[in-house]
């Protein structure tokens, strides 16, 4: 078996995907994005620096440390296709196959490429298991009526938007869509919405998967800067989808929402969908 190489963005995501991959016994490298807040840490030794816009030099490294499987992780701003950046002709080739400059369509083309070279991506699930919560209420306070409602309305229209290419994240109040994520990431959508329901402080935050998710690419994630977006901008409920959503160190996150007095609530996959036992107190993590 050959080398397993994250190509890693910024975040915690390629640093707990390396601890569990060097955990079950993988010969891991981290090929780091220049492009992203990337930082090795401690794994310098580990990590070749790449460009996101040259491509070609990337394939060539995979192939030189001999890889045969690719994992994806971290955060790269989708914005960076809108800088006037300089690709080379391979990274150019493969933008050319897609059928428009949405994630999807790209990540796909980008699979294959790996493909022809006899490398797998795999999912991103593989080593984030830690990450991935079981359905129920994470905070002690019940909700109302009207709570539900919006939580079960705002993820039915997160995962349309997931669905769309779009986003995976609505803000939503009085079911009522105020704010939709697009390219402008989760933290700016946040920050708009509150911005319209801050008095109210009842604004609940919707983040989905899409319905027939590709695990390999791009799977939602939350954190504690995300709550902590949500405590400034008046908003008072997280809500992600189970099974399908990366929870970035869940303990703290559970512990600040509790602190904080923000609602925590990881509804049923896009397969059951619901908060079984909701108004129940789940043990903590």
């Amino acid at each position: 078996m050959g080398k397993l190489a994250i190509i890693a963005g910024g975040g915690e995501l390629p640093h707990v995907g390396m601890s569990e991959a060097i955990a079950a016994g993988e010969d891991v490298i981290f090929l780091g994005l220049k492009e992203s807040d990337f930082s090795p840490r401690s794994h310098e030794s580990r990590t070749i620096p790449v460009h996101i816009t040259q491509v070609g030099k990337i394939l060539k490294t995979i192939e030189k440390q001999n890889v045969d499987r690719v994992l994806m992780l971290g955060k790269v701003r989708k914005d960076l296709l809108f800088q006037g950046l300089k690709f080379d002709l391979k990274a150019l080739s493969i933008l050319a196959k897609t059928i428009n400059r949405n994630d999807y369509p790209i990540f796909l083309a980008i699979a294959d490429e790996f493909q022809r070279m006899g490398v797998t991506v795999i999912s991103q699930k593989k080593y984030l298991q830690s990450l991935l919560l079981k359905e129920g209420r994470y905070t002690p306070k019940k909700f109302s009526s009207s709570d539900l409602k919006d939580i079960e309305f705002g993820m039915m229209y997160a995962e349309k938007m997931a669905d769309l290419d779009i986003g995976q994240l609505v803000v939503v109040c009085d079911e009522s869509i105020i704010a939709v994520e697009a390219v402008e990431g989760t933290d700016v959508t946040i920050r708009r919405g509150g911005e319209y329901t801050k008095k109210k402080g009842s604004a609940v935050v919707c983040k989905s998967a899409k319905s027939k998710q590709d695990e390999r690419f791009d799977l939602p994630t939350v954190g504690v800067h995300t709550l902590q977006i949500m405590k400034e901008s008046g908003c008072k409920t997280l809500c992600i989808r189970e099974g399908e959503t990366l929870v970035v160190n869940p303990e703290e996150v559970v512990d600040y929402a509790t602190k904080s007095k923000l609602n925590f609530v990881v509804y049923g996959s896009s397969k059951t969908k619901g908060i079984n036992g909701s108004q129940k107190k789940i043990k903590p993590l």
